[in-house]
């Protein structure tokens, strides 16, 4: 039982169990929030002028953004049919989505310190967002391919 509380098994348990097949979507969403503010930063920093907005900041939007997603994903996306099975996330699952998400935003911030702020080369921190992103998005449809069937 403890194997299903912790871990979405079947489509029953998607929303209730800590982690589920969306719990690899919200690290990507983390991923992909940080990338695309980090622009306000980035940009301006390779140009040689003073950033809109410093990683700190851009992480503090990104942890915004992740908790306004969970209100809209378990209230307004319900209201709507568009949730899942359309019942709200348990506390435990919005609390991991709401981690897990951080923890690509997290993941993000040092690899733009290390490769962009270091070595100042724009392109090769976007491309591991991107490819990151990708990666784990192909994890998110096999892990949900696996749940559903």
């Amino acid at each position: 039982m403890l194997f299903v509380d912790l871990f979405a098994t079947d489509p029953s348990t998607v929303g209730i169990a800590w982690f589920d097949f969306y719990s690899i979507g919200h690290f990507c969403f983390g991923i992909a929030v940080f990338l695309i503010f980090s622009l306000f930063y980035t940009i301006p920093k390779h140009k040689g002028k003073t950033p809109i907005f410093s990683l700190l900041f851009v992480f503090i939007v990104t942890l915004i953004i992740l908790i306004l997603w969970e209100v809209l994903e378990n209230f307004l996306f319900i209201d709507l049919g568009w949730k899942f099975e359309g019942r709200p996330d348990s506390w435990q699952n919005i609390t991991t989505d709401f981690i897990i998400g951080s923890i690509g935003g997290i993941v993000s911030w040092v690899f733009c310190h290390e490769i962009f702020v270091k070595d100042k080369k724009i392109w090769a921190y976007y491309l591991f967002g991107i490819i990151g992103f990708t990666l784990w998005l192909v994890v998110f449809m096999i892990l949900r391919a696996l749940t559903i069937t």
